[in-house]
């Protein structure tokens, strides 16, 4: 069977090292890209992040998210942006993107809020654990937290060891997506376990374009060939 996956479920992460020849195809695969802006500014001039943010508008017929990831919920756990230095690349980079992602328990949650309120953007509420698989409790919490602030969604990446765990995170989608739009990262699994949550509701998965930016998440063109050997192809 073919089209299990969509594009519209597929969001590749750039970070600075792609080619504009790779950046035109995207759209043919994947209905959304996210612009890791942490990523870039660790590895290029601050100053290039508008040439490289309007070369993807250009490219790219993709929903664009930009992100400037805490330090503490990020894998450059070591790479830290001063919160008053990620509120101003939030904005400076508004007129490229369509979603801000921001961490659901960073303080410029409100700030990030009201600069999407008066831009016209939306806003994805985000929770990551590298280290250890929280209770679905604690996650419908921060879902009603997301809900009560306005978010538009709430995406969790978290770690999963087992299934147990990748069905309790399955469990929160078909119970968060009835109030919420939610997408549901199991990071630290394979590509089955990633695209698993899609089935039960999940908006979209993460992939990579080159540069992997959380454990476990696979390069687009190993998925899709992949999805190819599996005759699922997007």
């Amino acid at each position: 069977m073919k089209n299990l996956i969509t594009p519209q479920q597929i969001a590749v992460v750039l970070t600075g090292d792609e080619e504009k020849r790779a950046l035109k195809k995207i759209s043919r695969f994947a209905g959304w890209v996210e612009l890791r802006v942490d990523c870039f500014i660790k590895k290029f001039p601050e100053k290039d992040i508008y040439n490289w943010a309007g070369e993807i508008k250009n490219h790219v017929k993709s929903k664009i998210i930009s992100t400037v990831r805490w330090h503490r919920e990020s894998q450059n756990s070591d790479f830290i942006i001063p919160d008053n230095k990620r509120i101003a690349l939030y904005e400076s980079i508004a007129d490229y993107t369509d979603y801000f992602d921001v961490e659901i328990k960073s303080k410029i949650v409100p700030d990030v809020l009201s600069l999407a309120k008066k831009k016209g953007k939306n806003v994805i509420l985000s929770y990551h654990d590298f280290k250890r698989f929280p209770s679905l409790k604690l996650l419908m919490k921060l879902k009603k937290k997301a809900q009560d602030s306005g978010a538009d969604m709430i995406k969790v990446a978290v770690k999963t060891e087992n299934e147990k765990e990748l069905f309790q995170l399955c469990q929160f989608v078909l119970l968060a997506k009835k109030s919420l739009p939610v997408i549901v990262i199991p990071m630290a699994s394979g590509v089955i376990e990633r695209l698993t949550p899609l089935a039960f509701g999940s908006v979209f998965t993460y992939v990579a374009l080159i540069e992997k930016t959380a454990p476990g998440q696979p390069v687009l063109s190993d998925l899709l060939q992949d999805l190819t050997n599996k005759n699922m192809r997007v």
